[in-house]
C-alpha cells in the first residue's frame, strides 16, 4: 500500500484535522489523523508572516497584505483586504492586524479603523497583542497593560504572556509562572504549554512539568486539534503531533519534516 493511500485510510476511518502553517513559502496545509501526520501540501502561494483562524476562515499577513481565506471547497478562496503589508493578524470580534511600522487597525464593513501605533508586534491573540513594550489591550484605542519585552500572548479566558523574563499569567496582576525566557505560550481550558529557554512545559491545573521533545530544533507554535491532542512546529517546518491517545497504543510524539524555510506558525480553523 502507497503512503499516499495510506494516508487517505487514516483520514477517512480516524477522521482528520486541517492544520494550516505559514511559512516563507505560503501556507501549507497538513491533515493530522489522531497519531497520523498525513498529507501535506502548499495551498496558497505567498510570503505568510503571521496566520490565525477567524472562526472557520483563516487570515494571513503578508508582505503585501492581510489575507483572507476559505478553506470550505476544494480550492481556496482567497480575498485581499486591503490592509497592505502586515506582521500579525488575530480573529474574534473582528480581524486586527499590525503593520511593520506597528500600526494596529481593525476591520470593519467600511474597510480598516486604525487603533492606535505600538512598538515591534509580535502576536495578536483575542483583544491582546505582544509587542517590545509589553502587552497592549485593543478597545475603542490601545492601552498598554503591562510587562516587558513580550513575545506571544493568549487573550482569554485567562490570559498569559511570554516575555523574556518568563511566563505570566493574568490573575489580577501579572503572576510569574515560569522564570525561563519564554517565547510561545498557548492555552486550553486548564491546559497551558510554554516554550522556555529551557524546553516546553505544560500544566493542567496541577503544577508545572516538563515536556520532552524529538528535536532540538526550538519550537515556534505549539496549539491543540479537536480529539485533545498537542500540534506544534519548529522554523524549520519539522511538524509534531502529540496524540491524545495513539491508535497503536505508543506513546509520545509523531514528526513529519516539511521542508519550510521561515515557518512562523500555524492555524487550526473552526471545523
Amino acid at each position: 500500500m502507497g503512503e499516499l493511500e495510506e494516508d487517505r485510510i487514516y483520514a477517512d476511518t480516524l477522521g482528520k484535522t486541517d492544520v494550516y502553517v505559514a511559512a516563507g513559502l505560503g501556507v501549507v496545509e497538513v491533515s493530522v489523523s489522531n497519531d497520523r501526520i498525513g498529507q501535506f501540501s502548499l495551498y496558497h502561494r505567498c510570503a505568510a508572516r503571521d496566520i490565525a483562524a477567524d472562526g472557520t476562515d483563516l487570515l494571513v499577513a503578508t508582505d503585501e497584505d492581510v489575507l483572507a481565506i476559505d478553506p470550505a471547497g476544494d480550492e481556496p478562496v482567497v480575498e485581499q483586504l486591503g490592509f497592505g503589508p502586515a506582521v500579525a493578524v488575530g480573529g474574534g470580534d473582528a480581524p486586527l492586524a499590525a503593520a511593520p511600522d506597528g500600526t494596529v487597525a481593525r476591520a470593519t464593513a467600511e474597510g480598516w479603523t486604525e487603533l492606535g501605533t505600538v512598538t515591534e508586534p509580535r502576536a495578536i491573540d483575542g483583544p491582546l497583542i505582544a509587542t517590545a513594550d509589553g502587552v497592549v489591550r485593543v478597545d475603542d484605542g490601545l492601552e498598554h497593560v503591562g510587562l516587558d519585552d513580550v513575545r506571544d500572548v493568549v487573550g482569554g479566558p485567562t490570559p498569559y504572556a511570554a516575555t523574556a523574563n518568563g511566563l505570566y499569567r493574568l490573575g489580577p496582576g501579572w503572576t510569574r509562572e515560569l522564570d525561563a525566557a519564554t517565547s510561545v505560550v498557548a492555552a486550553e481550558d486548564s491546559r497551558v504549554h510554554a516554550v522556555t529557554a529551557d524546553g516546553l512545559f505544560v500544566t493542567e491545573g496541577d503544577g508545572w512539568r516538563e515536556r520532552e521533545t524529538p528535536t532540538d530544533e526550538p519550537l515556534v507554535d505549539v496549539g491543540y486539534i479537536a480529539d485533545g491532542g498537542v500540534v506544534a512546529v519548529t522554523a524549520t517546518g519539522r511538524f509534531l503531533v502529540d496524540p491524545a491517545a495513539a491508535k497503536d497504543g505508543a506513546s509520545g510524539w509523531r514528526t513529519r519534516a516539511l521542508g519550510l524555510a521561515e515557518t512562523t506558525g500555524f492555524a487550526i480553523p473552526a471545523q
